[in-house]
């Protein structure tokens, strides 16, 4: 093979892996979903009344955000994924109605516990959301009174509702 052969070869080596790295390197960022607690459960999309929201994405932490905040991508650890809720009471229905309304708990005990060893342990915030970095696995998540359940899997969030008391009238 001549020299000119071999020199165009090379050359054109170089421009196809320069390509390949400059696409890789335009790959598009994924976006975030949001989903908002609606009293039963979690809805995707940000809520009508401006109230707070879990931002998720793939392989990033959930940030609870208000309409005013940008959400902030923290990577989520290596074989680690994300439970994400909310402690709440319901404020309206009964039997026989509607009981979609909520008023949500800040300050509630939240409790994340695997076989007989708690794996995290932490308190709802100013909005009643709480956010815990897991290993993939199955948690019991509670408050003291009510319990549930939830599967952890890798580089996902999963979203809890957790109730944390009755209303007593109807």
């Amino acid at each position: 093979m001549s020299s000119i052969s071999t020199l165009i070869l090379s050359v054109l080596a170089v421009i196809v892996i320069c390509t390949a790295v400059s696409a890789a390197a335009k790959r598009p960022v994924p976006a975030w979903n949001y989903y908002h607690f609606d009293g039963r459960v979690f809805v995707a999309g940000q809520p009508a009344d401006k109230g707070p929201f879990l931002a998720v994405r793939e392989r990033t932490v959930p940030v609870v955000m208000t309409r005013a905040d940008k959400p902030e991508a923290t990577a989520m650890p290596a074989g680690k994924g994300a439970l994400a809720g909310i402690c709440f009471t319901h404020s309206t229905g009964g039997k026989l109605a509607d009981s979609s309304g909520y008023t949500p708990r800040p300050g509630m005990p939240v409790t994340i516990s695997s076989g007989d060893r708690v794996a995290a342990s932490l308190f709802s915030d100013e909005h009643g959301y709480f956010v815990a970095v897991l290993a993939a696995g199955t948690y019991r998540v509670s408050n003291g009174v009510f319990m549930t359940e939830a599967l952890v899997e890798r580089g996902t969030t999963v979203l809890v509702p957790l109730l944390a008391g009755k209303r007593m009238v109807d």
